[in-house]
């Protein structure tokens, strides 16, 4: 019986990619096109797991905790990214993710859409929800009534 649903974003909370990671000169947002350029096989490759990565691995041995990781990244099934979190990690319940390059939805609303109908399936179930960006932390935090845990990293604002 599922009693916990434990929410992890990747960058930043349970993976460094911060070598891959610039925000805009004089902005607080990342910069996309740096983001791109660097989203290939040899620097996905170099990323590191972060402290929290232990206990998403602890999670996704319990069968009370129903794990979940919703991210902003671009992963499809068998390319780098999803090896990664495959290989590293191993694999959630459930993995929300951007499709592709062209998928441009906000990473809130990205997050948010694709946690309310696992999170509805387990009406009983405690939400955590574990996050290094703070909009995002408070706005899919409300939407879905998680618990939210603040990250403090390099990659988030």
């Amino acid at each position: 019986m599922i009693k916990k649903i434990h929410v992890y974003d990747l960058d930043g909370t349970v993976i460094s990619s911060s070598h891959r990671y610039r925000t805009v000169p004089g902005e607080m947002r990342i910069d996309l096109k740096h983001w791109r350029e660097n989203d290939i096989p040899e620097q996905i490759a170099k990323d590191s797991l972060l402290p929290h990565a232990a206990q998403y691995k602890q999670d996704i041995m319990d069968p009370e905790t129903l794990v979940v990781i919703a991210t902003a990244r671009a992963c499809v099934k068998g390319d780098a990214n999803w090896q990664f979190v495959e290989k590293r990690l191993g694999l959630p319940d459930f993995f929300i993710h951007r499709l592709g390059p062209n998928d441009v939805r906000k990473g809130a609303e990205l997050k948010i859409n694709g946690l309310l109908p696992i999170i509805a399936s387990f009406p009983n179930a405690v939400v955590h929800f574990w996050e290094d960006n703070k909009d995002y932390l408070r706005d899919v935090s409300e939407a879905i009534g998680a618990i939210p845990h603040y990250v403090p990293s390099t990659q988030g604002y």
